[in-house]
């Protein structure tokens, strides 16, 4: 564990490097592909606006299950909770930069992608919770739930890749997370007592309501404004430290 903590390379570099590889002989870097990538990786919108939606349209269905599709969709927010929780345990022991910081690694990217990427990269939050979100649309709608796993490796989780911000374990890693995540709450949720705490949970005062707004603007936006508060706070901890 040591040794992954203290290494400027990823887990199985050879392999990611292989992957990468691979990846650019297929898709080699050009001015459009990069110019595409890139609008994907920087505009939230353009790519995370969609699971917000799918998520408001379900919450808001009238009909006699309304009670139980509200409980699942909290078991998303729990399981989004969870699997950001336990990254921000391991996130101080087990960190690598982002390929593009990388000597070895930065040659595969063109210079404009030198330097960009994050200084601790493992694993791609993006697609951690953008993954996670779609899966837990499957027991409500299986077809939209497929197509927003697909949307989320192709349009969120492929251009971090393609820019150079993450290796391919660092997406590998966020999709086991996600999975054993929501595994985990839905685990949880089939308790007769918790499923139905879940279902009181759904029939939300404006204090509730508030929190539901406050959830689907930050999954619309990529959590960019919680990020920004986040990084204030840690800031300002490190000063007071």
């Amino acid at each position: 564990m040591l040794a992954i903590a203290v290494s400027p390379q990823p887990f199985l570099p050879s392999w990611n490097y292989w992957l990468l590889n691979a990846l650019f002989r297929v898709l080699p870097h050009s001015g459009t592909r990069d110019t595409v990538a890139q609008f994907f990786t920087d505009n939230a919108l353009a790519s995370t606006w969609m699971y917000a939606a799918a998520f408001y349209v379900l919450w808001r269905v009238e009909d006699a299950r309304t009670a139980w599709r509200r409980a699942r969709l909290l078991e998303i927010i729990c399981a989004c909770a969870l699997a950001v929780g336990v990254t921000l345990v391991f996130r101080p022991w087990v960190r690598w930069p982002a390929p593009s910081l990388v000597p070895g690694f930065r040659e595969l990217y063109p210079t404009y992608f030198w330097n960009d990427g994050n200084p601790n990269c493992f694993p791609s939050h993006s697609t951690l919770i953008y993954f996670l979100v779609a899966a837990g649309l499957w027991p409500l709608k299986r077809w939209l739930s497929l197509a927003l796993m697909a949307l989320a490796l192709l349009v969120i989780s492929l251009p971090r890749v393609y820019t150079g911000g993450h290796y391919p374990v660092d997406i590998v890693a966020a999709l086991l997370l996600a999975i054993v995540a929501l595994w985990a709450v839905r685990r949880a949720g089939a308790h007769p007592g918790i499923s139905a705490r879940l279902e009181r949970m759904s029939s939300l005062g404006w204090g509730g309501e508030l929190l539901l707004f406050l959830w689907l603007f930050e999954l619309a936006n990529g959590f960019r404004s919680s990020f920004w508060v986040a990084s204030l706070v840690v800031r300002a901890a490190h000063r007071l430290l």
